[in-house]
């Protein structure tokens, strides 16, 4: 029979079908009597043993290997002893090569499409992958970002803090939760920690207390994205609070006419949507007069420099109406309650936002829906240690040898784009 397995110490003499695996019978190599480890006098054959291991798929099916070995016995002490494979992997039944192939796949496809590929359980991938992880935690780092950016996701029925390299666009880590019993020993033990120089995060105050402590020369600025988006809030309140006053079909229109106008800019809309937006102004002037105060807010950060930024936020501010639009009222106050960090965004050698972070956050959840259930630490290696992402930005650097700065974050949008995670 054809070779089809070119394992050591075996040779296939039968092959058939079961309903879900193609079964392949091999017979061990003839083995020298063994020698009894203990009486130290040689051991007699004892019949053959039959086990099955699982093995790489053959013509797209999943493959057990069954395989005949010969048992040996000791007269004396009657100790039992079988040839040795060296192609099986010490912790399962499978061979090594299926194992090593289950590694090389369990971070950049779904854990269940393994299982099926392979006909091995999905609790067996389970354990192949865990074992993966806890030799990438001990072997791989990354390099500590200059411009870091921090995040918040909620995913595995908690909030978990995720930290980027905004200066490369790379992940460098995912911690399990966002409180100061994580945070603040990951800043007290970041190596390199005086290299970080800039932080942009949102609003969540803890941020800021606990890697003040330990990031010396960082300074805080928080993000563009989750200042405008309190505008694009305050706006949706003013439509909620005058679409209620009309009939249900006006109140469908309206809805359908302006909710996405929200998120575009002047310049941005489409003609039929310039024409809903005079419609609206039309009928519910009060509405377009809040659009204006949003579209106003968002072209601050047009300006050019800190000092024509507060100018400007100062001239928006005291525009606002003394009666009506409380929701942006309550976006002055906070303004004013984060004003450094929010104006500190024109302190920095360019734009630094968090916008790579938000799409890593949009990855991740992506991961945590194709897997159906995944545990944190089967979500946080696809995000932190996936390959092909990880050689993106990375390489050799003049007098500092290899230099890794984790995945990039737009392959691993495009990944997911693509559909190589399914």
């Amino acid at each position: 029979m054809l070779d089809l397995l070119n394992l050591p110490g075996v040779k296939p003499v039968d092959m058939y079908k079961e309903s879900k695996a193609l079964i392949i019978v091999a017979v061990a190599d003839d083995a020298e009597a063994f020698m009894c480890p203990d009486c130290k006098i040689p051991m007699h054959k004892h019949g053959t043993r039959k086990n099955k291991f699982s093995d790489m798929p053959l013509y797209m099916e999943p493959v057990r290997l069954e395989v005949q070995r010969p048992r040996f016995r000791c007269e004396s002490c009657g100790k039992m002893a079988m040839p040795e494979l060296s192609f099986l992997d010490d912790k399962r039944r499978a061979t090594k090569r299926l194992v090593d192939a289950i590694q090389q796949q369990c971070l950049s496809t779904t854990l269940r499409a393994l299982a099926d590929q392979t006909g091995v359980a999905v609790n067996t991938v389970k354990n192949i992958a865990h074992d993966l992880i806890k030799e990438l935690e001990q072997t791989v780092r990354y390099e500590t970002p200059v411009i870091m950016g921090i995040a918040e996701v909620n995913l595995a029925g908690g909030y978990r803090c995720v930290i980027t390299n905004l200066a490369t666009n790379n992940v460098f880590e995912m911690l399990e939760e966002r409180t100061q019993d994580h945070l603040k020993p990951f800043f007290k033990d970041l190596p390199d920690c005086e290299k970080v120089e800039w932080v942009c995060t949102g609003m969540w105050q803890p941020f800021k207390l606990y890697f003040a402590e330990f990031l010396p020369n960082a300074k805080l600025v928080i993000d563009k994205f989750h200042v405008v988006q309190m505008a694009s809030e305050a706006l949706e309140e003013e439509r909620k609070k005058y679409q209620i006053q009309l009939s249900k079909d006006d109140r469908i229109n309206v809805k359908k006419s302006f909710r996405w106008l929200t998120l575009k800019r002047p310049d941005n809309l489409t003609p039929a949507e310039h024409e809903a937006l005079a419609i609206v102004r039309q009928q519910i002037p009060e509405l377009a007069i809040a659009y204006d105060f949003k579209e106003s807010f968002f072209a601050i950060y047009d300006e050019p420099d800190k000092q024509q930024a507060q100018n400007a936020f100062e001239s928006w501010k005291n525009s606002l109406p003394d009666e009506g639009m409380e929701p942006f009222k309550r976006l002055v106050k906070t303004v004013h309650n984060h004003y450094d960090d929010i104006f500190a965004y024109w302190d920095a050698p360019f734009s630094i936002t968090n916008a790579y972070t938000e799409g890593l956050n949009g990855f991740i959840k992506m991961s945590n829906r194709l897997g159906r259930g995944y545990s944190y630490e089967i979500i946080r290696a696809k995000t932190l240690y996936s390959a092909e992402a990880r050689k993106v930005g990375s390489g050799i650097r003049s007098g500092h040898g290899k230099v890794e700065y984790g995945p990039h974050i737009p392959t691993l949008l495009k990944q997911a784009e693509s559909g190589e995670l399914e």
